[in-house]
């Protein structure tokens, strides 16, 4: 974390919570998570940080200490009543789909009472295919631990067009590799002489769906992340609305949902207004949508926005407070709703 991120979450800690939730216009929370685990997830290392099962554990004593656990029928419930966020409450959520949600988070979230939404990709359930993003990760991790020859990584270089071999190039090149260009991850694999279907299949880092079930009967929401996990930006709207659907259409028969949530994958910045108003048309089959801008407003959209949790760096105390400050900074400048064009 940057030393001015540092110093702005430093001082919002300073502030008393009470306070800060009386003036703040953020009172409802909504974070997620892709895993908990103390272990290296050689799949994810290489992509982003995630907490450790102390840290999550003390997150969630500090959220069910200040707000009260909320799922996503009782979010609808006030949407659809209202028009409003349930207030001093909090709604988690997992991406992706993990193994660790169903080994790790979910013991824990069952154990305290907290419910929350598990997205999931159609496409990696059973682990029936690896998310070419945690090849990235494999590949990175591959490059910084094994001594491969000059002649090796310059086959490397190659398929990533780069004329300069030096690591933090090659590094910042694989990870700037998207769904367009993933072809080139199963090309790299073979040059290093590593299985991919080998370690999906021993490794098996996705939930089953006997799993998903399981957690489903126990109370979790479970909801869709697209089929597989692309760039929408990179995708016409008529593919954005068919991962969208499809998805959606698969999660339902296969879990049966009493609320239909579906969260964008990466992010939903760049998503034209034309893309939510096909979306909200087929109510039937999409009850409400979430992003990751922070916990801004765009209810008419039926959409929630979320704040990445899982940063080891800092605990969900100080984090809480300082979005509570930026956005009651944010509302002040007139910025705390999404306008779409």
């Amino acid at each position: 974390m940057k030393w001015y991120k540092k110093a702005f979450y430093g001082a919002s800690s300073l502030m008393p919570l009470n306070l800060l939730g009386a003036l703040s216009p953020t009172t409802t929370l909504f974070p997620y998570h892709h895993l908990v685990s103390d272990e290296d997830v050689l799949h994810i290392k290489q992509l982003y940080s995630y907490k450790s099962v102390k840290q999550f554990t003390a997150d969630l004593d500090f959220l069910l200490r200040h707000f009260r656990p909320i799922t996503a029928d009782d979010l609808l419930k006030s949407i659809e009543k209202d028009n409003r966020l349930p207030a001093k409450s909090f709604l988690l959520s997992f991406d992706d789909g993990l193994s660790e949600v169903y080994d790790i988070a979910a013991p824990i979230l069952l154990r305290k009472g907290v419910p929350a939404v598990l997205f999931i990709n159609p496409a990696f359930v059973d682990n029936r295919e690896l998310f070419y993003r945690c090849k990235i990760s494999l590949v990175i991790d591959l490059l910084k631990k094994n001594n491969y020859t000059g002649g090796v990584i310059k086959e490397v270089s190659a398929l990533l067009s780069l004329t300069d071999f030096s690591q933090p190039v090659i590094f910042q090149r694989i990870r700037e590799i998207d769904q367009r260009e993933k072809y080139i991850l199963d090309k790299i694999g073979n040059l290093l002489e590593f299985s991919f279907d080998g370690y999906l299949k021993s490794r098996k880092p996705f939930m089953t769906a006997s799993q998903i079930n399981e957690l489903s009967v126990k109370g979790f929401t479970i909801g869709a992340h697209s089929w597989d996990h692309p760039y929408y930006k990179f995708l016409s709207e008529e593919e954005q609305v068919n991962q969208t659907v499809s998805s959606c259409n698969f999660v339902q028969e296969n879990f049966s949902p009493s609320c239909n949530t579906f969260s964008f994958p990466h992010f939903d910045s760049s998503l034209p207004q034309s893309l939510f108003d096909e979306l909200l048309r087929q109510q039937s089959k999409i009850d409400l949508l979430f992003g990751i801008q922070n916990q801004k407003m765009e209810l008419n959209n039926r959409m929630i926005h979320r704040f990445n949790a899982e940063r080891p760096d800092v605990n969900l105390s100080k984090q809480v407070k300082g979005l509570m400050i930026f956005m009651m900074i944010q509302q002040m400048m007139q910025k705390n709703k999404v306008v779409r064009k």
